[in-house]
């Protein structure tokens, strides 16, 4: 919480002293479109994941269960880590730094640096340094996230768009169906340790497309759809 607090005040000297802004620039301040923007935003990746992970999971007959050994308690001390994580990267990547990045240059050239960075990002979150192949994959998924989530951020002229699909992304992922080693078992398990059918010939491949690239297809279409708001009314 900490390192939030510290974020924000950062944040707040870089806008008042770059830009002439305060924090609300990030306009934490929703308006009634946005707020259903923001809501919508929550849906796409709770929607689209639920549907991948439930029919991977039946196609390869290993169906997912309650956890038994769940509790109120793990919920809420899990979605608060899921909440922290994606308030530090918004903070970092969506916010003052996005934002003085298209004043600065324009919204094309700061959306790729946001998504470039990133990408770099997560090669020292997930330890990948060291590992050219994994840190490619890395960079590419993440990489392309960060770049819809800044391009979010550029469309609906507020922070909030993209803390809402990247919540909803990684709360979907990581607290209902346990898609996150670190922090162990949460809500929905996998009936079995290895899946009973391994799908063969060209469906594996069909399945790596689908789950690394489908979201950004979709979220993609999403925000295309999405009227922008002029980031400077």
């Amino acid at each position: 919480m900490l390192a939030i607090v510290i974020e924000l005040l950062f944040s707040w000297l870089l806008l008042k002293y770059t830009v002439s802004q305060n924090l609300n620039a990030l306009n934490w301040y929703p308006d009634t479109k946005q707020l259903r923007s923001m809501l919508s935003g929550l849906m796409l990746p709770f929607v689209y994941l639920s549907c991948l992970y439930l029919g991977i999971s039946l196609w390869v007959q290993n169906p997912y269960k309650v956890n038994p050994n769940y509790t109120a308690a793990t919920f809420l001390k899990s979605s608060l880590f899921v909440l922290k994580g994606v308030v530090f990267e918004e903070l970092i990547f969506r916010g003052a730094l996005l934002y003085i990045l298209i004043k600065k240059l324009n919204a094309t050239k700061a959306v790729i640096l946001s998504a470039i960075a990133f990408g770099i990002y997560h090669w020292f979150s997930y330890g990948m340094l060291g590992q050219p192949f994994q840190m490619l994959i890395v960079f590419i998924s993440t990489g392309s996230m960060g770049y819809l989530l800044a391009l979010a951020f550029v469309k609906a002229r507020s922070i909030l768009l993209p803390f809402a699909l990247h919540f909803g992304y990684n709360f979907t992922s990581m607290i209902l169906f346990s898609n996150e080693k670190s922090i162990g078992p949460q809500l929905m398990v996998k009936t079995f340790a290895t899946d009973p059918v391994q799908p063969k010939g060209i469906l594996p491949i069909i399945m790596i497309i689908v789950y690394y690239a489908g979201f950004q297809i979709l979220c993609f279409i999403y925000l295309r759809l999405l009227k922008p708001v002029a980031i400077d009314q």
